[in-house]
């Protein structure tokens, strides 16, 4: 599968909506990769005519205007993994590595990290020269003191597997972890922020409203769950050419505006109240695809929509492999792709979309539950289902509700009774690890290591109740300890429990939304810079005109 950005013209939309028409008939997964294939080759195709929308002149400010659908709601360092991964959350802070745009740790704050125990204990140092916007100086005690907060706030499950921090220098400290997880150091690298601990403290609202940071720019305007603007410091820290080129500043002044609502963000980006959206829902692209003012991206998606069964007693599925298998068959992925996103996203091939590291290429050739009717009603007559009802639980997002009701669909179809579980996310946060809720569960799980995916997922030691659906799987979580070690991260390990998750249909990937991306030509796109999840670094790229 090409990485990265792939261009489209109304060439490759065309191809794009003809290939789902297509898929939503059925077939096999390789025919909607034909048709990214399609995306990828009009990549090098210009643009096509102007189509009906007109690009209102953009403002002469100076500032990058970015459109995006989500906010952060206060600019404190603590907190959960919600907008973990928003485009805005380098700028805002700086922890001490990053992940770069081929899936690599770089250093950032931390100048170098080394274990001597295969992962147990880690010596990390930072930068002697590291300091904020206010002018404090950033030592190891303010590292510790952030990741031991971390801890006691318990708001990231990564410092739950943290046993210590200690400070062993002015600026190197020691980190013990309580497993040796392949992943977990690097997202702890990746979730600890450079922040002084005096500035904090200082701050009324835990800098709910005003934030004090290491980063290269200075927020200059916040509005909680609407825009955050930023303006590059002259007074940055570091050496611009020894920083990841991911979160090298280049844009000088940027904002983003948070807009909800589809077809507000597509006016926004017509009359220039936006240079660029950042993922745009795909009921919008047409009208851009075949537009000359205007240059759309497509991302593959980094995390996906999967189904996991419950593992409880009390399910109808728990026990029953053949039943599990016949619902798994009987989904058409393609017509969900072509029904939710109108053609943009790709099948899935593992419970988790290529882009993890540990994905072999390879399951992209293999029969992953590929749409068979006849299959799923054999499996069904051999599994003894007896027209109990099976219960799908979701949250009450309209993509999420819509995918509930096109998979009872696709299950009434080879006789399967589906009860639909539509709660608000409070709930659905409360209850989803309780297998004894549901029947099937729909979620997007995100991660860099397959093993970040595993260790939360599948573990039967992980919760109260067993793994993540309160099943007790000990012959996987064999397969699992084995295989995410540092030395026992192999391909064969690796494959091993691709293949027993998959032929026991404990969960199934289902499709991978695409991250679509629309850029104004009049903002002066000259290089463009990719951040891990395969789209543009806004802050990072280089415009004509900002």
């Amino acid at each position: 599968m090409k990485k990265g950005f792939k261009k489209i013209c109304s060439l490759a939309l065309a191809m794009v909506m003809t290939a789902s028409t297509l898929a939503g008939c059925g077939g096999s997964k390789s025919e909607t990769s034909g048709s990214s294939a399609g995306n990828s080759a009009a990549s090098e195709s210009s643009t096509a005519a102007t189509g009906g929308t007109q690009a209102a002149a953009t403002g002469g400010d100076g500032v990058l205007d970015i459109g995006y659908n989500q906010m952060v709601e206060s600019l404190t360092p603590f907190r959960g993994n919600t907008l973990r991964n928003a485009p805005f959350m380098t700028q805002l802070y700086e922890s001490l590595a990053v992940v770069n745009e081929i899936r690599e740790m770089e250093p950032l704050v931390a100048k170098s990290w080394k274990t001597d125990d295969d992962g147990f204990t880690y010596n990390i140092e930072i930068w002697d020269r590291v300091s904020d916007s206010a002018g404090n100086k950033i030592d190891a005690s303010d590292i510790v003191w952030f990741m031991q907060e971390s801890m006691k706030r318990a708001l990231k499950p990564v410092f739950a597997k943290v046993e210590s921090v200690e400070q062993t220098g002015d600026y190197t400290l020691t980190v013990k972890m309580k497993s040796n997880i392949v992943g977990t150091f690097e997202s702890l690298l990746r979730d600890t922020y450079a922040i002084s601990k005096k500035a904090f403290e200082a701050s009324p609202d835990e800098f709910g409203a005003s934030l004090v940071s290491t980063s290269p720019y200075m927020i200059t305007e916040y509005t909680a769950n609407s825009k955050l603007s930023f303006e590059k410091r002259s007074d940055y820290w570091q050496d611009e050419a020894n920083m990841p080129k991911c979160v090298r500043p280049s844009v000088k002044k940027l904002s983003y505006h948070c807009i909800t609502e589809s077809s507000q963000m597509a006016i926004a980006l017509e009359t220039g109240i936006v240079d660029m959206v950042i993922s745009l829902d795909p009921s919008s692209v047409k009208q851009f695809a075949d537009n000359k003012d205007y240059t759309v991206e497509l991302a593959d998606g980094s995390q996906g929509y999967q189904m996991f069964f419950s593992g409880a007693d009390t399910s109808v599925v728990a026990n029953n492999v053949k039943l599990r298998q016949a619902i798994c068959y009987s989904i058409d992925e393609n017509g969900l792709i072509t029904g939710l996103l109108q053609g943009y996203g790709t099948p899935m091939y593992d419970v988790c979309p290529p882009m993890f590291n540990g994905f072999n290429q390879k399951w992209m050739e293999e029969d992953y539950y590929n749409y068979n009717v006849d299959k799923a009603k054999q499996l069904l007559a051999d599994s003894g289902y007896n027209g109990e009802p099976i219960s799908i639980l979701t949250t009450s997002n309209t993509l999420s509700q819509r995918m509930a009701q096109m998979l009872q669909s696709y299950l009434m179809a080879i006789g399967i009774k589906v009860e639909l579980k539509i709660v608000d996310m409070a709930l659905f946060t409360s209850i989803r690890l309780d297998g004894t809720q549901y029947d099937i569960v729909l979620n997007t799980i995100g991660g860099t290591y397959l093993s970040d995916h595993w260790s939360i997922r599948y573990d039967p030691a992980a919760y109260k109740t067993g793994d993540a659906t309160s099943r007790h799987d000990n012959t996987l979580a064999e397969l699992l300890y084995k295989a995410w070690t540092p030395s026992g991260y192999t391909e064969e390990n690796i494959d091993a429990v691709h293949k027993y998750i998959k032929d026991n249909a404990i969960a199934y990937g289902m499709f991978n939304p695409q991250t679509i991306v629309v850029i104004r030509k009049d903002a002066g796109l000259e290089k463009e810079v990719l951040e891990y999840q395969g789209y543009i670094a806004p802050a990072s790229s280089t415009f004509t005109n900002y």
